[in-house]
């Protein structure tokens, strides 16, 4: 199989974060009560770039937004029930302001009511025994669909759901009794969580529908979501050192990050992956019983202080005896180094040929902001890493760098200008307008040019924000080839983050765009490689101008700046494009690729699933995710199912050959 390694990357990166899901349809919520809501939506419109008032039309796009927060899949609302929400569509903004929230009230109490119709009618329906020989097929594009307007069509949409939920794991080979079991028990959890929604959760969840009608990128996040985020851009977090994930009301050990707390455990107290945990425990207080409970409050209770003793009662299946074993394993938390999103670097040498390829994978823009705010210029970060990466490449006699920066989301924009200027002498790296129309130039931080060699980076869809930044720069300056499949993302937008006082969460708000040196912003279009390779995440169509309300933005004045003749001209990328194209279009294998991408990318515009075989969409995701599982002990060059970097190796050597 050819693998979809940008897909990977991008999916380990949500993994890394301890893999925060859950089995029901909320997020925890934050300590929100009425008067926090306007004061917070204030909040958002002082800063952000384009809106500043809450009038009808963002009123309007609120109301569609908390609509298909609780249902988007339209298994819950009926048409009536759409037609009854509708009376506050151009209203909410004036309730809203004077504290008004009754219309919440009565949203949510329909949507209640309407959970435990379908639920109680999904769990009569699971029950029942099916035919998978029969033709027949469900939409999945939920927007082509209209609401049900009575209960037979309601009952329809759920048996056909039902049913593929049912073939989903009769294709994995579970039984058919055990998989009426699961089902169950999903849909028990499902209304468990609905069930739990208290006014903080729907204030949580108001909020953030407001904050989406505005961007894409500006977001209301819950104090949960506000810590997960710091630990992502911080790349550490106060832990055991293991990943999680929940499934059928257990939170279960997806993996061991080497080198954590649970790593270093004795063997005979090695947790695996696989054991569920059942109860947690602090210290030697009495454990509290999380079977059925919020993965993310699992988490909470599991994550501490550096230092202090946690104790996970796990139960284990024994696969020969096939008999439980219930433990009790200590473990002391400690910082956790999340390593694998660190930037890493390696050697490659070409068959045949004296190069030496300097390979760089960058998979965020990441910065220890605790160390950075306390005046610490020794702070952890992409920048500081990249640099000893270089070094040691240095050391190692390379005649070049490849920056892999495919299915990086960007990270600290910070980070993106400063990792820039490492690679260019001097001059503006981006430039930002913001919401009254000032424009501020970022230059380059670092004086003179930190690599002087010859500069390849490689993009995808999944590159965005800081990565379109950086691409860029490189791009305007003539610094370097952008390689890619397809142009960057789109993301050209800036945001701000904000903590809220009394655990209340944070939010991020767009308060800029920002534009490259030449004066054009990378928003909606991206950044367009030099050279198309193809890659298998062609087949995902994705990016900026595919998300809910995304800003627009136009050309503004180019900031001066001057860029390099020395490392690439027309001439030659037109050589290296032709040379990389009769090699693209002879290799057997890119052959099969191109044939692949182009007959998934059909199979993917289908909105409809057979009921009558395995669907498509669950066996690639299920492909993806064995992938995932493959792709975490992997060396960090393999040529022989990254066809994408093998010609981009390809590409640099003959680079290389040109400029010598």
């Amino acid at each position: 199989m050819l693998r979809s390694r940008p897909f990977i990357s991008r999916t380990i990166i949500t993994l890394l974060v301890l893999l925060l899901s859950f089995s029901g349809c909320f997020k925890k919520s934050s300590n929100l009560s009425a008067s926090d809501v306007q004061v917070i939506i204030s909040m958002f419109l002082r800063t952000h770039v384009q809106y500043h008032t809450f009038d009808d039309n963002l009123s309007s796009r609120t109301l569609d937004n908390l609509i298909k927060i609780l249902d988007p899949g339209k298994y819950y609302f009926y048409q009536e029930d759409i037609d009854s929400f509708n009376k506050y569509r151009e209203k909410i903004d004036d309730f809203t302001r004077n504290e008004q929230f009754e219309f919440l009230t009565h949203i949510f109490s329909v949507y209640n009511k309407r959970a435990h119709e379908v639920i109680n009618l999904s769990n009569e329906l699971t029950k029942k025994t099916y035919d998978f020989t029969l033709d027949e097929t469900i939409i999945t594009d939920r927007d082509s669909i209209p609401y049900a307007k009575t209960p037979e069509e309601m009952k329809e949409r759920w048996r056909k759901n039902v049913k593929l939920q049912l073939l989903n794991y009769k294709n994995s080979t579970i039984p058919e009794k055990k998989a009426q079991k699961k089902l169950l028990k999903k849909f028990d959890l499902t209304l468990k969580r609905i069930d739990e929604m208290d006014s903080k959760k729907k204030f949580a969840l108001f909020t953030n529908a407001f904050s989406t009608a505005l961007d894409p990128h500006s977001n209301y996040l819950t104090q949960e979501e506000h810590e997960d985020f710091m630990i992502s851009t911080n790349l550490k977090l106060e832990g055991i050192g293991v990943l999680l994930r929940s499934e059928d009301g257990f939170v279960t050990v997806e993996r061991i990050i080497p080198g954590g707390a649970a790593d270093k455990l004795p063997e005979e107290l090695q947790l695996k992956p696989n054991d569920k945990i059942v109860a947690v425990a602090q210290d030697d207080g009495e454990p509290v019983d999380v079977i059925d409970m919020d993965l993310r409050d699992v988490v909470r209770l599991i994550r501490g202080e550096k230092g202090t003793l946690v104790k996970l009662t796990i139960i284990r299946e024994m696969t020969e005896s096939e008999k439980q074993v219930r433990k009790v394993i200590p473990i002391v938390r400690e910082e956790i180094k999340l390593e694998d999103r660190a930037v890493k670097s390696t050697v490659y040498r070409p068959e045949g040929s004296n190069i030496k390829i300097g390979y760089m994978k960058l998979p965020y823009f990441y910065l220890d902001f605790d160390a950075y705010n306390m005046g610490d210029s020794d702070a952890r970060s992409s920048t500081t890493d990249t640099i000893q990466q270089i070094n040691i490449l240095k050391k190692k006699g390379i005649d070049c760098i490849v920056l892999d920066l495919r299915g990086n989301p960007g990270g600290a924009l910070a980070e993106a200008i400063k990792l820039a200027g490492l690679f260019i002498d001097n001059g503006p790296i981006v430039q930002i307008k913001d919401a009254d129309g000032n424009i501020e130039v970022m230059p380059d931080p670092i004086p003179g040019s930190f690599f002087d060699g010859p500069v390849v980076v490689l993009i995808n869809k999944f590159s965005a924000s800081a990565s379109e930044i950086f691409a860029g720069a490189i791009k305007d300056y003539k610094r370097g080839i952008i390689l890619g499949p397809t142009s960057t993302f789109g993301k050209g937008s800036v945001q701000s983050y904000n903590d809220l006082q009394g655990k209340r969460g944070a939010v991020k708000v767009t308060t800029a765009l920002f534009f490259q040196p030449e004066g054009y912003s990378n928003q909606l279009k991206g950044i367009e490689p030099h050279i198309t390779i193809p890659d298998i995440s062609q087949v995902w169509d994705i990016g900026e101008d595919q998300l809910r309300y995304p800003l627009e933005s136009k050309k503004i004045p180019e900031s001066k700046y001057t860029p390099e003749k020395k490392y690439i001209s027309d001439l030659m990328l037109r050589t290296l494009s032709t040379r990389s194209q009769k090699r693209v279009t002879s290799i057997p294998d890119f052959i099969e690729l191109k044939k692949k991408i182009k007959e998934v990318r059909e199979k993917m515009k289908s909105s409809e699933i057979s009921l009558k075989e395995e669907s498509f969409i669950e066996k690639e995701k299920k492909e993806f995710e064995e992938e995932i599982r493959k792709d975490e002990s992997e060396k960090l060059i393999d040529l022989e199912n990254d066809l994408f970097l093998k010609e981009a190796f390809s590409v640099t050597t003959d680079y290389l050959n040109l400029t010598k």
